[in-house]
């Protein structure tokens, strides 16, 4: 099956998505991020910061500005998977998982019909995966990705 053409926008935010992933990859090494380093990377980087946990420590309604989230929902669940979370002033939530699994399936706590925030997740492009196998870099990729929606904004991000 022929490749669909890229945009000219999505090569634009998939090109600075690998340039923020190899920084963020550069400074901190290939292994798991833990929540303190997210969170100083985070209160650092973006201006409207709203934290790291699991799904179940962020209240519905989500504030407006960036996350990252544990998808694992039960805090006796094995290992961590790092989601990003960008929920605009608008409040409308976007979310970017590395595996391009579904936002509302995997962040069920948070999905808008089910509770969560006043409206449903919309994902990120989910036709490729960014992260494949085992490898430990979820949350590199997320913080990555929420930096391209700080720079060209989460319409452009969602592309990837």
């Amino acid at each position: 099956m022929p490749r669909r053409k890229k945009t000219v926008h999505e090569q634009q935010a998939e090109e600075l998505f690998r340039k923020y992933k190899d920084l963020i990859i550069n400074l901190y090494g290939r292994g798991p991020l833990d929540d303190t380093q997210i969170e100083a990377f985070g209160k650092a980087a973006f201006e409207n910061w709203q934290g790291v946990g699991g799904q179940e420590s962020f209240d519905p309604p989500l504030r407006p500005g960036s996350y990252i989230v544990n998808s694992s929902y039960s805090p006796s669940s094995p290992g961590k998977h790092w989601v990003a979370l960008h929920v605009t002033r608008a409040g409308t939530p976007y979310t970017y998982d590395s595996f391009a699994r579904s936002g509302a399936r995997i962040l069920h706590h948070l999905n808008g019909r089910r509770g969560g925030s006043a409206r449903p997740l919309k994902n990120s492009d989910r036709s490729d995966a960014e992260q494949r196998g085992s490898s430990a870099v979820c949350g590199h990729l997320s913080l990555a990705w929420l930096l391209v929606v700080r720079d060209l904004g989460v319409r452009k991000a969602a592309l990837i």
